[in-house]
């Protein structure tokens, strides 16, 4: 009997684990999804400036628009990869590859 619960203490030990950490990978991508509509929108904002040319913008603002529509890009390719069947270890592959290769596959801002 004590084997027994030992056994289903473990289990539930787990799983309250398991549950921890599921809540902190949401609230981890929520927070990444939040700060990418910020940046898409600046990065609209000033893609909007440079066109109607109604406001000068500066090289830095450029350049800065510029690297987030890279990584938007780049984030829009593994997603697309991701929702392929063996599209987990397919991103593993294509990220081993591009590093291989000198390419950058994953966004800036998610090499931590």
């Amino acid at each position: 009997m004590t084997m027994d619960i030992n056994i289903f203490n473990k289990i539930y030990s787990n799983i309250i684990n398991g549950n921890k950490n599921i809540k902190s990978s949401l609230t981890k991508i929520q927070s990444i999804l939040s700060n990418e509509t910020k940046e898409s929108n600046e990065m609209l904002r000033i893609y909007q400036k440079y066109i109607t040319d109604s406001e000068s913008i500066t090289k830095e603002e450029l350049v800065k628009a510029n690297k987030q529509f890279s990584d938007l890009l780049k984030g829009l390719g593994l997603a697309g990869v991701f929702a392929l069947p063996g599209g987990l270890l397919a991103i593993a592959f294509i990220v081993k590859a591009g590093q291989k290769l000198g390419i950058d596959i994953i966004p800036e801002k998610y090499r931590k």
